[in-house]
């Protein structure tokens, strides 16, 4: 680019016949207007081709290049899959578990989920790794990289809310959606740590410790609801496998929701494999016959789900056509 640059002013000091004569007033200003154009033009370029300035670079711009990829869908806070099928871990950030089959959803995980999907799901995004390429992958053969939004023309904007164009490891630290994962070092490591500091000393998202107590308690009043399964013609999720082929009411805690895009599986454990868990089950089909985000409105609520009881892989489920046959049990 600079080659072409000075390419471009020696065409224009052969043009007018002028042997770098400098000092004539005229000369100057005749130059400076036919290369400003050219100047302005530059950094809009650089962005055309998907490069992004690196976060805490307002004084001293460093362009990293990345690769352009399509989100096709968000797995959780801090993982997502790509168009091509592979799938993407954020480097330097963790945010509290929503999938993990071994434990239940954890405190403000799902927002972080939503919030990410918000941000880049359905959208380009450009990726770069670590300067340290070891990491390239981890032992689950998902891609270690950073994320930046796409278009790059806006650049990062650290506002509460907002990560158009932005930084999406360090938005979601910033903004509380995440922590900082410093187990391992990585280039960004420094300024993740402060952006979590500044997310605690504020009590951004899940730092909000008044609204964690008033979620955990709300969250075990709902769950103990569940525990009057066997009372009025209802029964318990893991006595369900019992009934197959009968219609019956199955009053059960969503422990685990999820919507594949394809249907929404409200689960009665948090492994959805465990040979006692019980699903409801909302085909794409059928999603505009319940609430929206049905997968979020039936989550953390003990429910009674009526229908015929259907064996499929060895546990029970209960297909859902429409809302009259789920409702919320609430004290």
């Amino acid at each position: 680019m600079q080659f072409v640059f000075l390419q471009y002013v020696r065409l224009i000091l052969k043009s007018v016949n002028l042997k770098f004569k400098i000092c004539n007033l005229q000369f100057v200003i005749f130059v400076f207007a036919l290369i400003l154009p050219l100047a302005l033009f530059y950094p809009y370029s650089l962005h055309a081709k998907g490069t992004f300035l690196s976060p805490g670079s307002s004084d001293k711009s460093e362009i990293s290049k990345c690769s352009l990829h399509t989100v096709s869908r968000v797995i959780d806070g801090d993982t997502f899959e790509l168009s091509n099928s592979n799938k993407v871990r954020l480097i330097g950030v963790d945010t509290p578990e929503t999938n993990d089959p071994r434990t239940d959803v954890q405190w403000f995980g799902r927002e972080a989920s939503k919030k990410l999907k918000e941000w880049i799901e359905g959208r380009k995004v450009c990726l770069k790794e670590d300067v340290d390429k070891t990491y390239g992958a981890d032992k689950y053969g998902r891609l270690l990289r950073y994320v930046w939004k796409y278009p790059a023309n806006r650049i990062a904007s650290y506002k509460t809310g907002s990560a158009r164009g932005g930084f999406i490891n360090a938005e979601l630290i910033r903004q509380g959606y995440g922590f900082a994962y410093t187990r391992y070092p990585f280039e960004y490591l420094e300024d993740f740590k402060k952006y979590e500091r500044e997310a605690r000393e504020n009590n951004r998202g899940l730092w909000n410790r008044e609204k964690q107590e008033k979620w955990e308690k709300e969250t075990s009043q709902n769950s103990a609801f569940a525990k009057t399964c066997g009372e009025r013609q209802t029964i318990c999720p893991e006595d369900a496998i019992n009934h197959i082929g009968e219609y019956k009411t199955v009053r059960f805690f969503v422990k685990k929701s999820y919507d594949s895009g394809k249907a929404i599986f409200l689960n009665s454990k948090n492994n959805f494999k465990d040979y006692d868990n019980f699903t409801a089950i909302i085909f794409e089909t059928d999603k505009n016959n319940f609430p929206p985000q049905a997968a979020d409105f039936y989550w953390g609520k003990t429910v009674d789900v009526a229908g015929w009881i259907k064996k499929y892989k060895g546990r029970a489920e209960i297909i859902l056509k429409d809302a009259s046959k789920i409702n919320k049990i609430i004290k």
